[in-house]
């Protein structure tokens, strides 16, 4: 018998559809489901009609830590032993040794593996903690680590004022060079008239107007040199 063929928008959908279990959270099974547990406390899954069995949240976990899943008993992990704080420094020749004892505990789990796989529980134990005990280690130079990075975050704040704070001072100087070049180069741009020129008001006028003009080309062509040519 041929299958059915797929939709082309099963195939092209960005993503996957809901599961097809959503369509029973309505109004009128959430209110049938409480009519029903009204009903009978004691109801229970199988007790229910197949379009309400999915209302149901699934059951707390055992209290013994012990479930059982395809016909054998698996006991849940426990939750992972807290990091108590001390005061003593990292060593890192233990963090040196504990490694050494992480892979040689891997060769011995690999040749357990190879030769006898049902002695490999021991093995697994004994690489568990030997990194747990390298982890607790390493969390001992959070503290170093955090300094040392607050350290490098200021000293390079602290270098790009002083980059930002020399700029500054430059661009101060060469201010204070310009306005002494256009200082001292204002009395020499203004020619001399003798006594008779300076009651000709049109030769006045125009001596102070070549005055004026090369006073302020001395300034622009200080504004250049100091700023660049520009248009």
């Amino acid at each position: 018998m041929a299958e059915p063929p797929i939709s082309s928008a099963a195939i092209s959908a960005a993503f996957p559809a809901p599961p097809p279990f959503y369509q029973s959270f309505t109004t009128s099974n959430l209110a049938r489901l409480s009519s029903l547990q009204d009903s009978n406390p004691s109801l229970t899954f199988l007790d229910l009609p197949p379009e309400l069995r999915n209302l149901l949240p699934p059951p707390p976990p055992p209290s013994n830590q012990q479930y059982r899943l395809f016909g054998g008993t698996h006991t849940t992990p426990g939750p992972p032993p807290t990091e108590t704080a001390t005061k003593e420094p990292p060593n890192p020749n233990r963090l040196v040794q504990t490694t050494r004892q992480l892979l040689l505990a891997f060769l011995s789990l690999t040749n357990s593996l190879a030769l006898d796989p049902d002695t490999w529980a021991p093995k697994w134990d004994e690489m568990k903690a030997s990194l747990s005990e390298a982890h607790g280690i390493v969390n001992q130079y959070r503290p170093h680590q955090a300094r040392e990075t607050l350290i490098q975050m200021m000293e390079e704040q602290v270098e790009r004022c002083r980059v930002e704070t020399q700029g500054c001072k430059d661009v101060c100087d060469r201010v204070r060079k310009v306005v002494a070049d256009v200082e001292g180069g204002e009395g020499l741009t203004m020619s001399k008239m003798t006594p008779e020129e300076e009651h000709r008001p049109n030769i006045k006028s125009k001596e102070a107007n070549l005055g004026v003009g090369a006073a302020e080309k001395r300034v622009w062509d200080i504004i250049k040199q100091e700023i660049g040519a520009f248009d």
